[in-house]
């Protein structure tokens, strides 16, 4: 079987260490083109992987060809995603998917138009260890055992010890404009999602939901659906933290809890709480090649008390992630993690902070 001829738009840090390395390594992929706006950059990329083209805009690559999907490893996704979807290609594209619903209704518009895959990266869902405490929940949630979950990620700001672990490449060559361009198109959707007045504390929360708390808004979807509404919503100090607490119906309840701190280490977890039984899913640092997800279990038996943990697999998620991307673009599947996941992902951040907003 062929494989799919990737061109790879952004070459920063998770590209560096996660999907260009991954993409080289699988039988299914051919990184046919780099991309970057560093000219440099996606030139050393070029180099170091084998690359026959690189180049600085999208533009280029499309009108260059022998492409059959593009990989949107940038900071801001929609313009790139629908030129690609346009172009009749099939896409992955880095969460968040966008930073407001009207950026991802656009982008919805022009993927629908084409009909062409398109997934997110939300590489947890296929993490191992992120299934076998999906299955648990899914029994607590069949026995109506579950009362709370708990959903925890306060680890980001730092660089999680990833220049101990890796050397990234990155040069000085990026035109100012491009950045300022950059920088104002994000500030200009992030008001268009929470409001053009929004004071730069529920900005930066916003960022930070988005930046990092979208993985955790994903898998408490993924696991249990969408809340019935936000009840409440708490930003403090500089919006370095944000929790909410979203209502379940009936007598579950959730607490969600994103955080920016000075750390090395990770702290993510998500626990489901029920009468009988404890489920958590703790995960490891991402970009720690290979770490396995802990499932922790405290089931209760009469007066008996049973604790267990699990570490599932070493399967790395990214590279898991990359193989249903590649059955999806081969059968014309929808992904586990598609758009329309992410348009609801951001449609519920949106939510949280406009319940800050409105008290």
């Amino acid at each position: 079987m062929k494989p799919i001829r990737v061109g790879v738009v952004g070459l920063g840090m998770v590209a560096q260490i996660m999907h260009l390395p991954y993409l080289k390594d699988s039988e299914d992929f051919e990184i046919a083109a780099v991309c970057d706006v560093s000219r440099r950059l996606a030139e050393r990329m070029a180099a170091h992987y084998g690359v026959p083209y690189a180049c600085t805009n999208i533009d280029d690559m499309l009108e260059h060809g022998g492409v059959d999907a593009v990989f949107i490893l940038t900071f801001n996704h929609c313009e790139i995603a629908k030129k690609a979807a346009r172009a009749g290609m099939h896409i992955f594209c880095e969460k968040p998917v966008a930073f407001s619903m009207q950026e991802a209704l656009e982008i919805k518009r022009a993927v629908d138009s084409a009909g062409t895959v398109f997934m997110i990266g939300y590489m947890k869902r296929y993490d191992q260890g992120f299934l076998m405490g999906l299955k648990h929940f899914r029994d607590m949630i069949k026995t109506r055992d579950v009362r709370m979950i708990t959903v925890h990620d306060a680890c980001f700001a730092n660089d999680l010890a990833i220049r101990s672990m890796y050397r990234l490449i990155k040069y000085g060559d990026i035109p100012a404009e491009i950045i300022t361009d950059g920088l104002d198109t994000m500030e200009r959707r992030l008001r268009q999602a929470v409001g053009k007045d929004a004071p730069p504390h529920v900005i930066s929360a916003y960022r930070l939901l988005l930046e990092t708390g979208s993985h955790d808004v994903n898998v408490l979807r993924g696991a249990f659906g969408d809340p019935v509404r936000v009840l409440h919503t708490e930003i403090w100090p500089e919006g370095n933290w944000i929790s909410t607490t979203l209502d379940y119906g009936g007598d579950l309840r959730c607490n969600l809890t994103v955080a920016r701190t000075a750390r090395n280490w990770p702290d993510e977890f998500i626990t489901a709480y029920g009468l009988r039984n404890t489920v958590t899913v703790e995960f490891p640092n991402p970009f720690h090649k290979n770490a396995a997800t802990v499932v922790r279990r405290t089931i209760m038996d009469g007066d008996a008390t049973t604790d267990q943990t699990t570490k599932a697999s070493h399967e790395e998620a990214f590279e898991a992630e990359l193989r249903h991307f590649a059955d999806c673009v081969r059968r014309g599947k929808t992904p586990l993690t598609s758009l329309d996941d992410g348009i609801a992902d951001t449609k519920l951040m949106t939510a949280i902070v406009k319940a800050y907003r409105r008290k």
